[in-house]
């Protein structure tokens, strides 16, 4: 480990880098090298919040020794994690990276500099960046990375959204604890609850391609389908208790039937106006991509027909 820079501990870090970590033995020493590594002036730290049952643990002990372990005994999702992490952490920024994420070496100056732009006259609530695909040598890995990713590639523009994959997110300590964090009851779609809530309230979330990881995707059929079924439902349960567009498929649960071919086709419109060398593999791919969308559209099929 001998490539791997050490952390001054002794100045007060500037930004708070959180890793949510669950069974990640396959992924962390990648996300935690690529995070120490990062070409920046400011002081970071680094808190891995974890609760694997794996090596997980042990790597980080052993190999990164500079990095701060929270570890739980039980399963915390996502959102649990982070929060944890940001009320153990003291950064006036704080910065989220996924475990299975390495990021690029400019991630922390980029995602500072935009949320300390001083020439704005409203500050952005976060800045999200873009993930590239990190097993572009496998089909199950590409389709489950277009369906989850797509709008948030490198290729894709400099925006304003709704809102931004935590798997690369950044946020002033004062912003999470003023919108109360993350949802810690619901995995995925807790950010998108989160993000929604701040958006209702007239901030801003900007999403910026340079701020860039590589994600290591999932990767098997079995493990892609099933997660797009959670996916699906957990969309269904984003709806129900945030009000996010699409309501209507709550309501009237026959449309969801639809939802394969319309999310297709806007992959396919998205991807042909911003990566059109993407686009000419996703024509060969889409029928592999419109499985993953069915398999979607039945988990929130089932969610939507849940009686509460």
């Amino acid at each position: 480990m001998s490539s791997i820079k050490s952390i001054d501990n002794t100045v007060a870090p500037f930004v708070s880098v959180i890793v949510p970590c669950y069974n990640s033995e396959r992924t962390i020493r990648r996300c935690l090298a690529s995070i120490i590594n990062q070409q920046t002036s400011v002081n970071f730290d680094i808190t891995v919040v974890d609760s694997s049952s794996d090596q997980t643990p042990q790597i980080i002990q052993s190999e990164f020794p500079s990095v701060r372990l929270i570890h739980l005994e039980e399963r915390a999702f996502a959102g649990a994690a982070r929060n944890l992490g940001v009320r153990s952490t003291g950064g006036p920024f704080c910065l989220m990276i996924d475990s299975d994420c390495v990021a690029s070496p400019g991630v922390i100056e980029r995602a500072l500099a935009r949320l300390r732009d001083v020439n704005r006259e409203k500050s952005y609530a976060a800045v999200g960046g873009s993930l590239r695909n990190g097993t572009p040598k496998s089909l199950s890995g590409i389709v489950g990375y277009l369906a989850e990713f797509k709008e948030f590639m490198p290729a894709a523009p400099l925006r304003l959204c709704t809102s931004v994959p935590t798997a690369v997110a950044a946020y002033r300590r004062e912003t999470l604890e003023r919108f109360e964090g993350f949802r810690e009851d619901l995995w995925p779609a807790e950010d998108i609850l989160l993000h929604w809530k701040m958006h209702r309230a007239g901030e801003q979330i900007l999403f910026d391609p340079a701020i860039e990881v590589i994600h290591l995707n999932r990767t098997g059929w079995r493990e892609v389908l099933t997660y797009q079924i959670r996916l699906g439902m957990t969309s269904a349960i984003a709806r129900r208790l945030g009000g996010l567009p699409g309501t209507i498929l709550l309501r009237h649960r026959a449309l969801i039937a639809l939802m394969p071919f319309v999310r297709t086709m806007r992959a396919a419109e998205w991807l042909v106006k911003y990566d059109f060398k993407l686009f000419a593999l996703f024509l060969l791919i889409w029928p592999f991509y419109f499985l993953a969308m069915s398999f979607w559209s039945a988990g929130f099929f089932k969610e939507a027909g849940r009686r509460l």
